[in-house]
């Protein structure tokens, strides 16, 4: 998701009146009631993998309606989907990249990953305490002064978004025009979050913070002596052959072929078409950094999402840990809708599908992957808001090729309802 995963300012500023949290943790003598994500209603691990055929005529049709349906009630300019699953593959592009010229949407292009580089942030985190370097039970007061709260506060609780931390820079209307125009440091990132009050105290509530994610990116780079983007670049994408994502150091990231996203996360609201004047492509990304800031691919994402979902670059007994006390959450504001969600460590789950979603100024996705399946399904909006959000949509396609039944805790009738307003419940 997400605040923003980054969301608007205007979702993080409702979060923080509200203090943010949603799910309070289920504690047991002060220890949460252990559980791990359950795939007890998917097909066994000895299913057939991934199929390069196309998908069945019936399924295929779902398919195509529900990619119709997002597009034009979103009003977005574009919907990038990509579908590898044992019942076939489904990649496509829908709309234009650029509102002004009118050049088509390509699978191929490049887009703002938004809060999905959470995810790689926190694989780091992971991968750098199977290596002994640090601990899920430190805290944050050891690697960075200043975090209100910071001897209180785990690491464990900055990956599982339980920290009580604000959401930090993007609060603060001066900050939301520099995010938009001149850009910034890291310093300016960590200060900015360090000035703000926290919503809840350490471990008590569920509640979503990019300031975390910043400070995990943060004590990545104290630990490697890297700069988050090198160690980004020679940890993952490297490793797994990603050839066009990336968390840039300057601009906004991209490079052609990539496409335009729309959407300021001012006074529109969800349901008001993308235009010209709304574009967002040319901010940069300096603001957003390690809970936010990278650009990817279709392609690249499908590599990507299913090492994060298997663990595959993390040693067994940390990626057990990451997977262990699942904390079920949602959005005050409805982001997810009425479905089921949990939070793992750097990760989301739903339905046995594993990954995460992002959304900020221009671009909306989200990219899921079930090891039970070996299915990924990924979904992007060149438009933020959008009235159904793509991790509904990303259920909706979930249960038009297996049914129901997966455990997402609504129908497809309620995933692909355009209700999402991009407001608070008391805005």
């Amino acid at each position: 998701m997400i605040p923003q995963l980054i969301r608007s300012r205007r979702r993080a500023v409702a979060a923080a009146k509200r203090c943010a949290a949603v799910c309070v943790l289920a504690l047991t003598g002060g220890l949460l009631t252990a559980c791990t994500f359950s795939t007890s209603s998917a097909p066994s691990s000895s299913a057939p993998r991934t199929a390069s055929g196309p998908l069945s005529a019936p399924t295929l049709a779902k398919v195509k309606q529900l990619v119709h349906e997002f597009y034009t009630k979103n009003r977005t300019p574009g919907v990038l989907v990509g579908i590898w699953s044992p019942q076939g593959t489904f990649v496509s592009a829908t709309g234009v990249s650029d509102l002004a010229t009118g050049a088509p949407l390509k699978t191929d292009m490049q887009f703002k990953l938004a809060s999905q580089a959470k995810a790689f942030t926190a694989n780091i985190i992971l991968q750098l305490i199977g290596e002994g370097k640090i601990s899920l039970e430190d805290h944050i007061s050891r690697w960075v002064a200043g975090v209100p709260g910071g001897d209180q506060i785990t690491i464990r609780e900055l990956l599982n978004m339980t920290s009580g931390l604000s959401t930090g820079f993007l609060l603060h209307e001066a900050n939301v025009i520099k995010a938009q125009t001149t850009g910034c440091t890291e310093q300016d990132v960590l200060a900015a979050g360090a000035a703000t009050p926290v919503v809840a105290e350490p471990g008590a509530v569920w509640s979503y913070s990019n300031y975390g994610y910043d400070l995990l990116g943060r004590v990545v780079e104290l630990v490697t002596g890297q700069n988050i983007s090198t160690a980004i670049r020679d940890r993952i994408t490297v490793p797994l052959g990603l050839k066009r994502t990336l968390l840039p150091t300057s601009g906004n990231g991209l490079t052609e072929p990539f496409t335009h996203g729309y959407g300021v996360g001012t006074a529109t609201t969800a349901q008001a078409p993308a235009v010209v004047t709304d574009d967002a492509t040319a901010y940069p990304q300096s603001c957003l950094g390690a809970s936010g800031g990278m650009v990817s691919t279709l392609s690249d994402l499908h590599v990507w999402v299913k090492a994060l979902a298997t663990g595959a670059l993390l040693k067994p007994a940390v990626w057990k840990q990451a997977q262990t006390n699942p904390i079920p959450y949602a959005f005050h504001d409805a982001y997810n809708g009425p479905g089921l969600w949990l939070q793992g460590l750097g990760f989301v789950e739903s339905g046995g599908f594993l990954g995460k979603e992002g959304s900020y100024s221009g671009y909306e996705s989200i990219s899921m992957y079930s090891p039970a399946r070996h299915t990924t399904i990924e979904v992007v909006s060149t438009k933020q808001p959008n009235p159904i959000t793509p991790t509904r949509m990303f259920q909706a396609l979930a249960m038009a090729i297996y049914g129901t039944h997966i455990g997402f805790g609504l129908t497809p009738a309620q995933a692909m309802s355009p209700t999402y307003t991009g407001a608070s419940p008391n805005e």
